[in-house]
């Protein structure tokens, strides 16, 4: 048997994965293990700053950073958690720990101003200590495989015959239908699947390993209506559920979330002084921090997030609606959560995808749901905050004095603080749970509280009745505004809309500030540009201290501007619950994470996937179990799936979509390029006078000479370049995608974004006309002499300027040093020297060389992200403009800072205080 050996501590270990868990639990090799990681990253970081400089046009800056260490094995989470102390190894040493910080990667700071990896500080104490080795689902399923013979798609004959099985299953084919395909001849006498109906389709699938199982619980409930005998009608009800600790075993042993899993607490900071926080996942919180210092050392918490919400499951029958225990709500939810008093209180042993046996104790920790679910929950009337007791003194809510409350309520006593509270007279489910403030749990609800409340609801109806025009106005700068690939445009308006989701509701913010410019009071501005800088600050992926300190400093300005409504006549006063939930956002965050992890869109996004489909496949009868049985075998299904990824890493199907392995040959770019462009020009043998008068390149010829010249280094023009003329050809690019580096607080991965340069084309006969796209973009004029990645830490505009791409092309090799990338016509704009003072947006104008538009040729590697200009509208729009053609009838611009989190991290929160 091979021995793993240690190159720390010199000990032997039987097995890798023994290894592994040797190197995360014994904190001296660790300590080594990084402070050799950091040594090799500081080497490889300045290697590669010296091929950023000889390859500035071509490199991607950030991608140079992401090195592995070369190491004979891939330890698990090197920061993850302390392990008990062994008899060679002396304790911890609590006093100075607390401030020892550790950094996980290089130091280079985000466009966002995050740095690429943070300093972590460990919990003080062992926790998240790993027991002994154990066995995971998968690998036992593994080895019963491997001793059965070895076919890992059993109970399938092959893998073909497996991806056939999972894709019945899955792509939303009715029963009928499966059974139909499974006989018909082509199936049967090419395919030959080893089941030939659905019946024994199904019976295949039952036989994969299953999940927690499904059981039912009955009670007969009276009402308060009566039946024709003058009785209370008495009616049964069902509550279908699994063990939650069951569940909570499932995930945390998954092995297919074994990079993903966190067993303790830590705290994360931006600099090694340890002086700026930062926030994002759970386990970076308060909360996780505070709960852990309650157990015994090395026990590990798994914090448990619910979230419930009404689904109506058919358009149809408005009686068929699925909700937990609806008016039984808490006695269902007791029934659903009591497997986690006793786990919660003792603890259980689990198996955990590293295959590592742990101490885990699940605790409430969350709570996700829209408000009339939050105040269900909470116990509270709608018209009260489910978090605090606003008014009289905005304390918190105390869970044993509400207890206590509803306790002398059910006595018969009459408590002064249960009406003053709006409490109603329910047993909480959470009373008994463990370690758990129900209050403190509920999260911040970004679709319901700030798209469609506190935005939709509110701002755009009290922001429009100020504006000059009213709605009619409005819409017509909605019908007028810019276009961009990441922008609905609204071409009727707003008020014709009739159905608002989620997208409708972040569309309109993107432009909204925009739409109100020069027909609102200012005030009103200032109060619109506050709620949505807290919005998107709201939807951070990462929070600091600093970024946390500007939204709560947004919300604050909202209030320092909303008296303008009083003082228009438009509002009374501003006791809306959802406009006083957003106080709770800093706080939440700092407990629990960022709020992006408990939005209801995707508990909404669930119940569509596995109530709605669930019931959909029923025969609408006695549906409730029916719908268990077919989540079970999606689970099923699901489940071996990851398995088998998991025993083959190889892909077994492809997981590109169509689309993007049509875009894989269409486009030429490698994996760290910063840009790419069609493998094919869309406009093959472009001549030149096409260029000046269908895409308005007024001043190729120049330009183009122009630039030869920057390249030629005094030397003269290749000779094919001496002589351009209306009938030279060029290859033109129907547009190009620019690679957005990954910011902590939007993407951990890179964003792809699309520039747009095409003309317009004429209606024919069943086609409509297709308008012109010449897209905006960022672009440096001149190459960056210092950083090719343009990254400016003090300002990251610097060297920056807006301009609109007339045209994408390739120049032909005979050019010389100038062919190298493709090249772009650009017109440009002034500089960012203006900020307007009630919106913060910079505002621009064409910039113009002896009155005519000041234009150059640049190569794209100097564009670095498309931009989005709001029209300067005035008191009123100018009729006569269109959205096809308004960047040619306006002359001021203001630079949109919020068409995507991207732009809003760059044009505001990194800007702030560095352009006045």
């Amino acid at each position: 048997m091979p021995s793993y050996v240690c190159k720390y501590c010199h000990q032997s270990k039987q097995s890798l994965k023994g290894l592994r868990s040797h190197l995360a639990q014994k904190k001296s090799c660790r300590d080594a293990f990084r402070r050799r990681f950091s040594a090799i990253i500081q080497a490889t970081s300045s290697i590669t700053q010296g091929q950023r400089e000889a390859d500035q046009f071509e490199d991607d800056p950030d991608s140079q950073l992401d090195v592995d260490e070369p190491a004979p094995f891939d330890p698990p989470n090197l920061h993850s958690h302390n392990p008990p102390p062994t008899d060679n190894e002396p304790p911890p040493n609590t006093t100075s720990h607390s401030r020892r910080a550790s950094v996980e990667d290089v130091e280079d700071e985000e466009p966002g101003g995050l740095p690429k990896r943070a300093w972590v500080t460990d919990f003080p104490s062992p926790a998240g200590t790993a027991l002994r080795e154990g066995e995971t689902a998968f690998a036992k399923l593994q080895r019963e495989k491997e001793e059965a013979g070895g076919n890992l798609w059993l109970p399938f004959a092959s893998k073909d015959e497996w991806e056939l099985a999972r894709w019945l299953t899955t792509a939303g084919v009715s029963q009928s239908a499966i059974d139909d395909f499974l006989k018909l001849p082509i199936t049967r006498d090419r395919t030959h699947p080893s089941f030939h109906n659905k019946r024994t389709f199904f019976q295949k699938i039952d036989t994969l390993p299953q999940g927690p199982a499904w059981s039912c619980e009955s009670w007969e409930v009276t009402g308060d209506e009566l039946n024709e005998k003058g009785e209370p009608i008495v009616e049964t009800v069902e509550l279908w559920k699994r063990n939650t600790v069951d569940c909570i075993q499932e995930l945390i042993g998954n092995p297919a979330f074994k990079d993903n899993m966190q067993y303790a607490p830590e705290k994360l900071y931006a600099e090694e002084e340890c002086k700026t926080r930062i926030f994002d996942e759970t386990w970076t919180g308060e909360w996780w921090w505070d709960k852990q210092k309650v157990f015994p050392a090395g026990v590990t918490i798994a914090p448990v997030i619910l979230s419930s919400d009404k689904t109506q499951l058919s358009q149809f029958s408005g009686d068929k609606a699925a909700w937990p225990g609806y008016r039984l709500f808490h006695a269902c939810m007791r029934s659903l959560l009591e497997p986690l008093i006793e786990a919660g209180n003792q603890g259980v042993e689990m198996v955990c995808a590293d295959g590592c046996v742990r101490r885990v104790h699940p605790i409430l920790a969350a709570y996700i749901a829209d408000h009339p679910e939050q105040c269900l929950v909470a116990c509270c009337k709608e018209n009260c905050c489910p978090k605090c007791t606003v008014p009289p003194d905005r304390r918190a809510r105390d869970p044993r004095e509400i207890e206590q409350l509803l306790e002398e309520k059910w006595k018969g006593e009459s408590p002064a603080d249960f009406k003053a509270y709006g409490l109603r007279l329910i047993d909480p489910f959470w009373k008994d749970l463990p370690h758990c403030n129900i209050f403190a749990c509920i999260t911040p609800d970004l679709l319901h509280q700030l798209h469609k409340g506190v935005f939709k609801d509110h701002i755009v109806s009290w922001a429009s009745a100020c504006m000059e025009g009213g709605e009619a106005e409005i819409d017509r700068r909605f019908k007028v505004m810019t276009t961009h690939p990441d922008l609905r445009h609204f071409r009727k308006g707003i008020s014709l809309v009739s159905q608002w989701t989620g997208t409708e509701y972040k569309n309109m913010e993107k432009v909204f500030l925009g739409v109100l410019t020069g027909g609102s009071n200012p005030a009103v501005l200032r109060a619109v540009r506050a709620v949505l800088d807290f919005i998107y600050y709201a939807h951070f992926e990462a929070h600091s201290s600093d970024s946390l300190a500007k939204l709560e400093a947004a919300w604050n300005s909202f209030h320092a501007e909303k008296s303008i409504f009083v003082d228009l006549d438009i509002r009374d006063d501003f006791d809306i619950a959802k406009v006083h939930s957003a106080l709770h956002y800093g706080q939440s965050i700092r407990q629990l994470g960022t709020a992006d992890g408990y939005n209801t869109e995707a508990s909404e996004r669930l119940h569509i996937d596995f109530a709605k489909r669930a019931y959909r496949s029923s025969n609408k009868k006695a549906y409730t179990q029916q719908m268990t049985t077919w989540l079970s075998r999606q689970e099923a299904v699901r489940r071996f799936d990851a398995f088998l990824r998991w025993a083959e890493p190889q892909p077994l199907v492809s997981e590109i979509p169509q689309t993007e392995q049509d875009s894989q040959h269409d486009e030429q770019p490698t994996s760290l390029a910063r840009y790419s462009v069609a493998k094919d020009p869309g406009f093959g043998a472009t001549k030149v006078k096409t260029l000046v008068e269908k895409f308005r390149c007024a001043n190729f010829v120049r330009n183009l000479e122009d630039h030869l010249r920057r390249f030629s280094s005094s030397q003269p023009l290749p000779l094919v370049a001496q002589n351009i003329h209306d009938r030279t050809s060029f290859d033109v690019y129907k547009r190009m995608h620019v690679r957005l580096p990954a910011i902590r607080q939007i993407s951990r991965t890179p964003i792809k974004d699309t520039i747009r340069a095409t003309p317009s084309v004429p209606a024919k006969p069943l086609r409509k006309a297709i308008p012109a796209h010449f897209d905006t973009v960022l672009a440096r004029e001149f190459p960056s002499p210092v950083d090719p990645s343009g990254h400016n830490q003090d300002n990251p505009l610097h060297g920056l300027c807006v301009a609109r791409v007339r045209a994408i092309f390739r120049l032909p090799e005979e050019y010389g040093p100038a062919s190298k990338h493709p090249v772009a016509y650009m017109e440009w704009f002034t500089p960012f020297h203006t900020v307007a003072p009630d919106t913060g947006m910079f505002k621009i104008s064409w910039s113009t060389r002896m009155h005519r538009r000041r234009t150059s040729i640049i190569p794209v590697t100097q564009i670095e992200r498309s931009c989005h200009l709001i029209p300067h509208f005035g008191r009123e729009v100018n009729l006569q403009w269109s959205s096809g053609d308004i960047l040619d009838q306006c002359s001021t611009f203001y630079v949109n800072p919020y068409l995507r989190h991207h732009d809003f991290v760059l044009l505001r929160h990194a800007v702030a205080g560095t352009v006045t």
